[in-house]
């Protein structure tokens, strides 16, 4: 008989169930394909994100009455004058730069012409002796800043609730605008605005632009695409004999 002949025949290829291994492909193999797409929905998502952000980045600056509060202002290039409230300082802790552990600056600064408060972040400055918080020059007078709104994507993580404290400045974990909003007695501007080097005021500046990256999502979509064809993979040959009939195939020549 010919080879056609043997592999169709008792020898040939033939399914052995085994029902272990087809449940644990049927549970798991929708998930990896589910996450695999979901990753890939990310990765969209990041894109137009980060197309809208460097959009808003290469603008011209404006003005904060310019801007509406319906859209996206993320990284947006903005002038505003007016003056900061240097009795109320805001030390966000465990900032590092350059391996050196401190503070970013935040003070809230009235507009003059709206009289609209939002937060200003100075930049950094390292923590003094002692770990006790630095202290901060004030900046009197109206002044014209520039810089780029920024608002956070998404919760920022904290290590556990926040320690108010009475008096100022608070030293804290992250900024909850809502929560400043009240202590502070005002209505605060959705966004911070993160100061450019030439601006009164300016301490060490200088922020990752935008830290979007699809290329990670893209990458682990990959990862759960993979798994998926290895789980199908495992059932073909869990549940069949053709690794014998490979190992057959790949023998012959050599007989």
């Amino acid at each position: 008989m010919g080879d056609g002949a043997k592999l169709t025949g008792a020898k040939g290829f033939h399914w052995r169930i085994n029902w272990l291994i087809l449940v644990f492909a049927g549970i798991f193999l929708p998930l990896t394909l589910a996450l695999g797409y979901w990753q890939l929905g990310r990765a969209e998502e990041k894109t137009a994100l980060l197309a809208a952000s460097l959009a808003n980045e290469l603008a011209p600056p404006v003005t904060l009455a310019e801007l509406s509060r319906a859209e996206d202002y993320n990284y947006r290039r903005v002038q505003v004058s007016g003056s900061f409230d240097n009795q109320r300082t805001i030390l966000l802790q465990n900032r590092v730069r350059n391996g050196l552990p401190g503070y970013e600056v935040v003070e809230p600064f009235q507009e003059a012409r709206s009289g609209r408060w939002l937060l200003v972040n100075r930049g950094w400055l390292p923590g003094a002796a002692g770990n006790k918080p630095p202290l901060v020059v004030p900046v009197e007078g109206k002044v014209l800043l520039s810089g780029h709104l920024y608002r956070s994507l998404g919760e920022p993580f904290t290590l556990g609730e926040e320690q108010w404290r009475e008096g100022w400045p608070q030293v804290l974990q992250n900024l909850e605008t809502e929560a400043l909003a009240e202590r502070l007695g005002v209505v605060l501007y959705p966004y911070t605005l993160r100061l450019d080097i030439e601006s009164p005021g300016a301490l060490t500046v200088g922020w990752p632009k935008v830290n979007i990256q699809p290329e990670k999502h893209r990458a682990y979509a990959v990862q759960w695409f993979a798994m998926a064809a290895a789980l199908v993979m495992l059932s073909v040959f869990a549940n069949s004999n053709l690794g014998e009939v490979i190992r057959r195939v790949w023998r012959r020549p050599n007989e």
